[in-house]
């Protein structure tokens, strides 16, 4: 390795990268009827529209804040799982791509799984 081990660094900025990606595409399904439309014309049932503002924001503030680290990030990874697999399969999307964040954001989330919250977490503090 060329400069060592910085494993809570690498937790930490993915925390915060992911936390913050995840609250800022959270946020306007739970605050915009727009968003809800938006979601019904590509095909998904409205009823989801909150329940997918509530996993992206409140799992992404979880996420920044170092809350039950690998948990959040392994229900964000398997929500990002089903999006794509939503985009793939219902939307046809196949080879057009148009879901490379949402398999960023899975990747990201699956890594801090494992890596878990880092020093610089509330998991650290509260000792998990």
């Amino acid at each position: 390795m060329l400069f060592g081990s910085y494993v809570d660094i690498a937790s930490i900025l993915l925390r915060l990268t992911v936390g913050t990606l995840f609250m800022i595409h959270g946020y306007p399904k739970l605050t915009s009827q727009r968003q809800g439309s938006w979601m019904k014309n590509m095909g998904m049932p409205t009823a989801i529209v909150p329940f997918a503002g509530f996993v992206e924001f409140f799992g992404g503030l979880g996420l920044l804040l170092g809350i039950l680290t690998p948990i959040i990030a392994l229900l964000s990874a398997l929500w990002m799982l089903s999006t794509t697999w939503f985009a793939i399969t219902k939307l046809k999307k196949k080879y057009m791509g148009g879901y490379e964040l949402d398999i960023t954001l899975l990747l990201a989330a699956l890594a801090l799984t494992f890596l878990g919250g880092g020093a610089f977490s509330i998991d650290r503090l509260i000792g998990l």
